[in-house]
């Protein structure tokens, strides 16, 4: 009975100090530390300056305070830049260089047990804007002006931009960093135009611009007319409403059925499905191949950069394909995650959008080379813009040598029944619907 009692209570004192050891060790672990570990920093940016940039992060309840990381470049150690009390969620970086991506970290933290403890982060890549340049404008005929610029340094590219008296500024070229001229060959003669070109700087997926400067205001000289009535440079342009009843038709015979006001604006088409030529894909509504559909989704990239990097395309598997691969000779099937990307870009409202307005800019391209060529009936143009859309400059001025003087739309399209053997000549249905709306529609 006696060494049953001492082993109850041998048991009982080895229990005590379990228990007693359990609390000293758990007093040992601050319970806050092990939760602010669990804590994540998300850092964006608020701000961009040639010389400085903002940033703000989300707030942490047990944060005693934030530590601020910065650093050049992924090759290089973070640098620790600042420390702010519990209550800021925001900092101004000044004295950065011009032009220059940074990535930043932000680190909560909570002192326990003598040491600081701190959270998990998410960095962030941004970049301070390039300095400005100097544009001069040059009108050199009622149908060119030549833009020319000063260097900026540490860019990745230069916007240009154009507006016309009493219009909003509209963005015409996007130009890689060695440009430092163009030449603008959609203006009308006898019009005032300002010109502006930005640099900008990549950071992360944003296009951060440098501040605006503008030209001064140039006048194209008035088209001269010659003996037989007609322009011999720039000549009256297509109204709004032509320009719409371009573009319609153009989708219709692209990817609308042949069904005039039809369009299938999320179209993926994989190599060789049109023609054993075409050595690229082919997307959307205007059936843009090769570098066309890079330029498109470039486009929509500049235009709308925060939905493509946080909804379309987070993890940059297009985005990267867009920079870096060869769009003369880029093939993916459209059952890949790449394609299936690429339709939710085009096919949302922001990539309709873009896809209109780069086809309305396409149309007055190939409309300003046809209207140089002489042509000046808008029924005529229109058959041309859909001969220059489907094979290129040199079929326009092959089906031109056809073409019995006047050039007419039926001059124009009787030419179009004697073309053969190529990619224009083969497509007689095509060629007879677009006959018949521009003698419908095009007024």
């Amino acid at each position: 009975m006696r060494e049953k009692n001492t082993y109850k209570r041998g048991i009982s004192l080895l229990l005590a100090c379990a228990v007693l050891f359990s609390t000293i060790f758990c007093l040992q672990v601050p319970v806050n530390a092990a939760t602010i570990r669990n804590n994540r920093v998300t850092v964006s940016v608020q701000a961009s300056s040639t010389a400085a940039l903002r940033i703000r992060w989300n707030s942490v309840s047990l944060a005693q305070g934030y530590v601020i990381f910065r650093r050049a470049s992924v090759k290089l150690p973070w640098t620790r830049v600042a420390v702010v009390s519990k209550g800021t969620t925001s900092y101004l970086d000044r004295n950065l260089t011009s032009g220059k991506p940074y990535q930043y970290a932000v680190r909560a933290y909570r002192r326990e047990s003598g040491r600081n403890i701190y959270s998990l982060y998410t960095p962030v890549t941004a970049a301070t804007r390039p300095l400005k340049t100097t544009v001069i404008a040059k009108a050199v005929s009622s149908s060119r002006v030549n833009i020319s610029w000063t260097r900026v340094s540490r860019c990745d590219g230069y916007y240009v931009y154009r507006r016309a008296a009493g219009e909003n500024w509209k963005h015409i070229a996007t130009l890689d960093r060695t440009r430092r001229s163009m030449a603008d060959t959609r203006v009308s003669g006898g019009t005032k135009y300002v010109y502006c070109v930005r640099a900008y700087k990549k950071g992360g997926n944003v296009s951060y611009l440098a501040p605006m400067t503008q030209s001064s205001v140039v006048t194209t000289p008035a088209a001269s007319s010659s003996s037989n009535g007609s322009s011999s440079g720039n000549y009256s342009k297509y109204s709004t409403s032509q320009l719409d009843v371009m573009k319609k038709i153009l989708y219709a015979v692209e990817t609308g059925g042949q069904i005039y006001g039809n369009q299938d604006y999320d179209d993926f088409t994989e190599v060789y499905t049109n023609s054993s030529a075409e050595h690229a894909i082919t997307i959307g509504a205007g059936q843009w191949y090769a570098t066309e559909a890079q330029r498109l989704l470039k486009l929509i990239h500049d235009r709308y950069p925060t939905k493509w990097a946080k909804e379309w395309d987070p993890n940059n598997y297009v985005w990267n394909d867009v920079v870096n691969r060869d769009w003369s000779t880029y093939r993916i099937s459209a059952s890949s995650g790449r394609a299936k990307i690429i339709r939710k870009i085009i096919g949302s409202a922001e990539g309709i959008k873009c896809q209109d307005e780069l086809m309305y800019e396409q149309i007055q391209e190939y409309e300003q080379e046809i209207r140089n060529l002489g042509i000046t009936e808008a029924r005529a143009v229109g058959m041309l813009i859909n001969v220059r859309h489907q094979g290129g400059y040199g079929a326009v001025t092959r089906i031109l040598g056809k073409t019995k003087r006047p050039v007419t739309l039926d001059s124009i399209y009787a030419a179009l029944n004697t073309d053969t053997g190529n990619q224009v000549g083969a497509y007689k249905t095509r060629q007879a619907k677009v006959y018949s709306w521009l003698k419908t529609y095009m007024s």
